[in-house]
């Protein structure tokens, strides 16, 4: 069955239902949810990536948000955030746990995709008693320090990162992640930053 999703005027009004497939077609506006995961190593701010798998119809392999996804038309965002992160990444979470860092409206062009989204952005202090089960859409979790991922300013520098399921060091490229806006990177590890000084 075709996965429906709630379409959205420019100023965010809902005007209808439609299929998903068709949402990314026509270029219209529809929520998702995006975690990203945060822990700290003494005065150092880490993000959870998940490496998606390489069988995944868009960017396959790419490092990317630890968890996210559509929100499905009639759908209790924080319910759609505990239902991707159990999907994606195997781990169980009760909406207080996840701490909601405003709106974002983000639009991508890649190929004959146009994604319009109004991203849903929640964060996550994760911890390393907290284990992850990663299900068949994502292959690796890795950690990197947020300082080296902000300074990734072009397709030449490598930042690395370990695998928080293997302990393996990997590379992390501008080539190897999934593209966002800068406008998006900018307020979500501005987000990031506020909030773990409030810890």
């Amino acid at each position: 069955m075709a996965e429906m999703l709630t379409i959205f005027d420019k100023s965010g009004r809902p005007y209808g239902i439609k299929e998903r497939e068709k949402v990314h077609k026509d270029g219209d506006w529809h929520e998702t949810f995006h975690c990203w995961m945060v822990h700290k190593e003494g005065e150092t701010i880490h993000l959870l990536l998940q490496q998606r798998a390489d069988h995944k119809k868009d960017f396959p392999g790419l490092f990317d948000i630890t968890a996210a996804g559509h929100i499905e038309a009639g759908e209790d965002v924080l319910m759609a955030g505990v239902r991707e992160i159990e999907e994606e990444v195997g781990l169980t979470v009760v909406p207080g746990d996840l701490v909601h860092q405003g709106d974002f409206k983000e639009e991508l062009k890649e190929g004959g995709l146009i994604d319009r989204e109004i991203c849903r952005i929640y964060l996550f202090p994760w911890t390393n008693d907290r284990t992850f089960t990663i299900g068949e859409e994502v292959q690796d979790i890795v950690s990197v320090p947020l300082d080296d991922l902000e300074g990734l300013k072009d397709t030449r520098q490598i930042v690395k990162a370990v695998s928080i399921l293997s302990g393996e060091e990997k590379e992390v490229t501008r080539k190897n992640l999934v593209p966002h806006e800068k406008g998006y990177e900018r307020y979500t590890f501005h987000a990031i930053r506020e909030y773990v000084a409030k810890l």
